[in-house]
Protein backbone atom coordinates (compact mmCIF):
# COMPACT_ATOMS: atom_id res chain seq x y z
CA UNK A 1 0.00 0.00 0.00
CA UNK A 2 1.10 3.53 -1.14
CA UNK A 3 1.30 6.53 1.05
CA UNK A 4 0.05 10.20 -0.01
CA UNK A 5 3.50 11.34 -0.43
CA UNK A 6 4.41 8.23 -2.40
CA UNK A 7 1.31 8.82 -4.74
CA UNK A 8 2.55 12.50 -4.68
CA UNK A 9 5.64 11.44 -5.78
CA UNK A 10 4.30 9.26 -8.64
CA UNK A 11 2.18 12.17 -9.99
CA UNK A 12 4.79 14.53 -10.07
CA UNK A 13 6.73 12.00 -12.36
CA UNK A 14 3.25 11.41 -14.65
CA UNK A 15 2.05 14.93 -15.00
CA UNK A 16 4.64 17.23 -13.56
CA UNK A 17 4.75 19.55 -10.42
CA UNK A 18 1.83 20.39 -8.50
CA UNK A 19 2.29 24.33 -8.89
CA UNK A 20 2.49 24.05 -12.92
CA UNK A 21 0.75 26.94 -14.11
CA UNK A 22 -2.07 27.62 -17.11
CA UNK A 23 -4.23 24.65 -15.96
CA UNK A 24 -0.93 22.67 -15.33
CA UNK A 25 -1.41 21.59 -11.69
CA UNK A 26 -3.00 19.62 -9.91
CA UNK A 27 -4.13 17.89 -6.34
CA UNK A 28 -4.81 14.34 -5.39
CA UNK A 29 -8.34 13.60 -4.10
CA UNK A 30 -8.89 10.36 -2.49
CA UNK A 31 -11.06 7.69 -2.05
CA UNK A 32 -10.83 3.86 -1.87
CA UNK A 33 -8.46 2.69 -4.50
CA UNK A 34 -6.62 5.57 -4.48
CA UNK A 35 -5.95 9.15 -5.55
CA UNK A 36 -7.33 10.83 -8.88
CA UNK A 37 -4.99 13.44 -9.90
CA UNK A 38 -7.36 16.32 -10.71
CA UNK A 39 -5.90 18.37 -12.46
CA UNK A 40 -6.45 22.32 -13.05
CA UNK A 41 -7.68 22.94 -15.99
CA UNK A 42 -11.00 20.27 -14.63
CA UNK A 43 -12.05 23.32 -12.76
CA UNK A 44 -12.68 25.28 -15.91
CA UNK A 45 -16.19 24.01 -16.73
CA UNK A 46 -15.91 25.12 -20.18
CA UNK A 47 -12.95 22.73 -21.02
CA UNK A 48 -14.37 19.54 -22.59
CA UNK A 49 -11.91 16.16 -22.89
CA UNK A 50 -8.64 15.49 -21.61
CA UNK A 51 -7.80 11.89 -19.59
CA UNK A 52 -8.38 11.43 -16.05
CA UNK A 53 -5.89 9.51 -14.38
CA UNK A 54 -5.44 7.63 -11.04
CA UNK A 55 -2.85 6.34 -8.63
CA UNK A 56 -4.13 3.26 -7.22
CA UNK A 57 -3.20 2.50 -3.42
CA UNK A 58 -2.30 -1.02 -3.58
CA UNK A 59 0.14 -0.74 -6.16
CA UNK A 60 0.86 2.83 -7.05
CA UNK A 61 0.14 2.15 -10.91
CA UNK A 62 -1.16 4.93 -13.12
CA UNK A 63 -4.20 4.32 -14.62
CA UNK A 64 -5.80 6.93 -17.21
CA UNK A 65 -9.15 7.32 -18.58
CA UNK A 66 -10.72 8.51 -21.41
CA UNK A 67 -13.29 11.77 -21.07
CA UNK A 68 -16.08 9.53 -21.65
CA UNK A 69 -15.68 8.33 -18.17
CA UNK A 70 -16.14 10.63 -14.92
CA UNK A 71 -14.44 11.80 -12.68
CA UNK A 72 -17.08 11.09 -10.58
CA UNK A 73 -17.87 8.25 -11.74
CA UNK A 74 -14.01 7.21 -10.96
CA UNK A 75 -14.43 7.79 -7.53
CA UNK A 76 -17.73 6.42 -6.90
CA UNK A 77 -17.44 3.01 -8.86
CA UNK A 78 -13.38 2.58 -9.81
CA UNK A 79 -14.21 -1.37 -9.83
CA UNK A 80 -16.75 -1.41 -12.57
CA UNK A 81 -14.46 1.29 -14.47
CA UNK A 82 -11.00 0.74 -13.99
CA UNK A 83 -11.86 -2.16 -16.72
CA UNK A 84 -12.30 1.14 -19.35
CA UNK A 85 -8.55 2.68 -18.42
CA UNK A 86 -5.29 1.71 -19.38
CA UNK A 87 -1.74 1.74 -17.32
CA UNK A 88 0.66 4.52 -18.14
CA UNK A 89 4.19 4.57 -17.71
CA UNK A 90 5.08 6.52 -14.93
CA UNK A 91 7.78 8.59 -16.59
CA UNK A 92 4.69 9.71 -19.59
CA UNK A 93 3.12 12.67 -19.41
Amino acid sequence: MITKAEAERIATEVVGPATASDGRGWKLVEFDAGWLIRQDWMDDHSMRGGGVRVVEKESGRVMRFPSSVSPNRILTDYGQVVGDGFAVANDQR
